[in-house]
């Protein structure tokens, strides 16, 4: 575990806080001595990812950086333990799963979620702890294969679908929401968030799943009309889009295709009248509003 690094990107994605802002805490205060790497970039370890994870959520508590430089680790974990609010206590646990991540212990991140159960509900646990944590890990959508992933993932998976069996929100069936990923190599996770996030605002949900083909999507446009189709698609994806906004025009003409995008700054695209490219949380709230 203490073996792994982390370059200044990484701390930057998982913490927040800027690289030039790290630099400067780095040399003004000391905060962290990372190693170079033989190009001459700094790498740090795991204990300092903490180191600044928790100081990131103490600083959003109003804690000057000046003080927290002189404080030590214990003290600054003591600081946090006896924060009040929700959100700094669900920010915690981002960071504790975070850490959890790259312990390589293939019991320990399912305990910590299984320990969170004991204290929020199963939603507040998904949406509130789980969601931001896949996203600031890009574990939603894709991997790095590394070995740590495959653990969270299989435990993060447990869980969304634990929380999808557990959700009894009456569906409306006017409008339709298919949803389904074209082959295998991308992760589930988003799709199945995508799932359980409407099936909760009592949007119906047709869930395909991942490996569907565009055979399978011919026959479920006319057995099941839907009033909108969902997924998204790897950067050099080969799934033919073209030919599905084709058969949506035949079978279903006033159906749209929503792509979501990982990119946070990705424009709304429409195109042929029936698809529409959006940004991931856009494309949900989207389906919600308009699926009821």
């Amino acid at each position: 575990m203490e073996n792994k690094n982390f370059t200044i990107a990484d701390l930057e994605r998982f913490s927040g806080v800027k690289a030039h802002t790290l630099r400067i805490w780095e040399k003004r205060y000391g905060l962290l001595k990372p190693n170079r790497s033989p190009g001459n970039f700094r790498l740090y370890t795991l204990a300092e990812l903490k180191k600044i994870l928790n100081i990131a959520l103490l600083k959003k508590n109003g804690f000057q950086i000046s003080g927290l430089s002189k404080f030590s680790d214990t003290e600054i974990e003591n600081k946090i333990a006896i924060l009040l609010h929700d959100e700094s206590k669900w920010q915690k646990a981002i960071n504790d799963l975070t850490i959890n991540m790259y312990t390589r212990d293939p019991e320990s991140f399912e305990w910590v979620l299984d320990e969170l159960l004991l204290t929020w509900s199963v939603d507040i646990l998904v949406e509130k702890i789980i969601f931001p944590f896949l996203k600031i890990t890009h574990l939603l959508w894709e991997g790095n294969q590394l070995f740590e992933e495959h653990l969270v993932v299989t435990a993060a998976r447990k869980k969304l679908i634990f929380a999808i069996e557990c959700t009894v929100a009456v569906a409306v069936k006017d409008k339709t929401v298919l949803l389904f990923l074209p082959g295998t190599k991308q992760l589930d996770l988003g799709l199945l968030y995508c799932n359980y996030y409407l099936k909760r605002r009592s949007v119906h949900v047709l869930y395909l799943g991942n490996d569907v083909n565009i055979e399978n999507l011919k026959i479920i446009l006319q057995v099941h009309p839907p009033a909108y189709i969902f997924t998204y698609l790897q950067e050099h994806h080969r799934f033919p889009v073209s030919q599905l906004s084709a058969l949506m025009n035949v079978h279903v003409p006033s159906a749209k295709l929503i792509i979501a995008q990982y990119s946070a700054s990705v424009s709304n695209t429409a195109c042929d009248n029936n698809l529409l490219q959006l940004e991931y949380d856009n494309a949900l709230f989207y389906l919600y509003q308009n699926g009821k």
